[in-house]
């Protein structure tokens, strides 16, 4: 798919620099288990359905959207699986743009539509297990995300924080 309209307007202004965007993805489960796909035109790996999330754009209607651009479907989001960020999630384009995505994963469910990729960003549409899905080529992040994204039930995952504040004023008091 092409550069939305506010995308566009943002690189004029700031070229291929860094920019920090919000995304979202849907994990559409068959009867069997299998994650459906979509084979990516750009990077040739297999993803999620997902983008972009447009200003003023609710998350669950950017999931469906970006489903039903991509594969055909029509989904309904049923929950979040996890929110996904960090240097797995920075992506570096061929035309030399350069993204930071902060990712929030949804379960969800097809309720229409028919199954087909768009023939422009996504070449082909498949269910995958997932050993078969980590035996081909796909986004980095896919990797920590790898357990929410199969996983039947559970709370939201996210990777486990690591900073701790170096700033002895911030740090919890001993002898309180």
């Amino acid at each position: 798919m092409p550069l939305s309209g506010y995308l566009k307007a943002l690189r004029e202004k700031v070229g291929h620099d860094l920019l920090a965007l919000p995304s979202v993805a849907i994990a559409i489960l068959d009867e069997s288990g299998c994650v459906l796909c979509g084979l990516h035109a750009d990077k040739r790996v297999w993803v999620l359905p997902g983008g972009l999330v447009e200003p003023g754009e609710q998350p669950a209607d950017a999931a469906v959207r970006e489903a039903w651009e991509e594969t055909g479907l029509i989904v309904e989001p049923q929950g979040i699986l996890g929110v996904f960020g960090g240097p797995d999630l920075v992506v570096h384009y061929a035309n030399g743009d350069v993204a930071s995505y902060m990712g929030a994963i949804f379960r969800g469910r097809v309720i229409g539509g028919e199954i087909r990729p768009d023939g422009s960003e996504t070449l082909e549409v498949k269910y995958l297990s997932r050993s078969d899905l980590q035996k081909l080529p796909h986004s980095k992040w896919m990797e920590a995300a790898m357990d929410a994204i199969f996983a039947k039930s559970g709370p939201p995952q996210f990777v486990k924080p690591t900073w701790k504040p170096t700033d002895s004023r911030s740090a919890p008091a001993d002898d309180v």
